[in-house]
């Protein structure tokens, strides 16, 4: 049944009903009728429009298919390449645990320790100390750092910041004496890095998931060029930035947190340096 014929007999029931008025009887069962008829016709109007609402969903669906692709993922790689020529390497596992490596200096203290859990021989920093190197010769213009950092804790938030950087000298007066450039691996918030490097007029903030670092260590990757630097934790550059003024004499620097919690520590080791 078409929809031109329901609305023409519609039209012909009300016709109908308006000559006949005067027909009391007649008239109660043609209104009886044409209420059928008018709601015979709303059934087929509905159903026409569910089926139009139907058919126009199933469209969007389709196109709705066209546009949900999987987000695209990118990699840059990672591009440090270690310097040729090794200037410095820490070689722990040369020494007695229990000493204090005689190639670095502190404004604190320090042992070499060993753990059953990880390999190599670390050395276990004071809180609130600063380490450098003995040797006073002030790195060249190009050159890299490597070493790796271990945790122990209850959780990663017991931890205050870890410091590393650079040194305008050559000092251990004070905690991060000379400092001119430096990362904070921001332990106790869990995810954030910080650089400063106040004579470059630099404070850069970078992301970075440290809670996986609780009981297991870090590499840390840094390359200088000049007045560039680049701080890689694992393989995720996290800071590439001008972080020196030009000629800048650098003397490496590592710091341990000001404090901690629940008694929790933090070690180094594999501390190399080159060109």
């Amino acid at each position: 049944m078409t929809n031109t014929f329901i609305l023409g007999s519609v039209a012909l029931v009300m016709l109908t009903l308006t000559t006949q008025q005067s027909n009391g009887q007649l008239g109660g069962i043609l209104n009886k009728a044409g209420e059928k008829v008018a709601q015979k016709a709303g059934e087929v109007i509905a159903n026409s429009s569910v089926s139009a609402k139907g058919s126009s969903g199933a469209t969007a669906g389709t196109a709705g298919n066209t546009t949900g692709k999987k987000r695209v993922s990118f990699d840059a790689g990672f591009d440090f390449k270690a310097g040729s020529t090794v200037l410095y390497a820490s070689q722990f596992e040369q020494l007695n645990t229990g000493s204090m490596p005689a190639t670095l200096k502190t404004n604190g203290s320090g042992q070499l320790v060993k753990s059953g859990d990880i390999a190599g021989t670390w050395l276990e920093m004071q809180t609130g100390a600063t380490y450098k190197l003995n040797n006073n010769t002030k790195l060249p213009k190009v050159f890299t750092v490597e070493f790796d950092l271990l945790t122990a804790c209850d959780k990663i938030r017991d931890i205050s910041p870890v410091s590393f950087g650079f040194a305008g000298n050559n000092s251990v007066s004070g905690f991060n004496e000379g400092d001119i450039a430096h990362t904070e691996l921001e332990f106790y918030n869990e995810n954030q890095i910080t650089s400063f490097a106040g004579p470059a007029d630099k404070y850069i903030n970078t992301e970075y998931d440290l809670k996986p670092y609780a009981n297991d260590k870090l590499h840390v990757s840094i390359a200088v060029n000049n007045e560039q630097m680049k701080v890689y934790l694992g393989k995720t550059k996290v800071l590439d930035a001008k972080m020196f003024t030009t000629d800048a004499v650098k003397y490496f620097f590592i710091s341990a947190p000001i404090k901690t919690e629940n008694d929790a520590k933090v070690y180094f080791s594999n501390l190399v340096i080159a060109q």
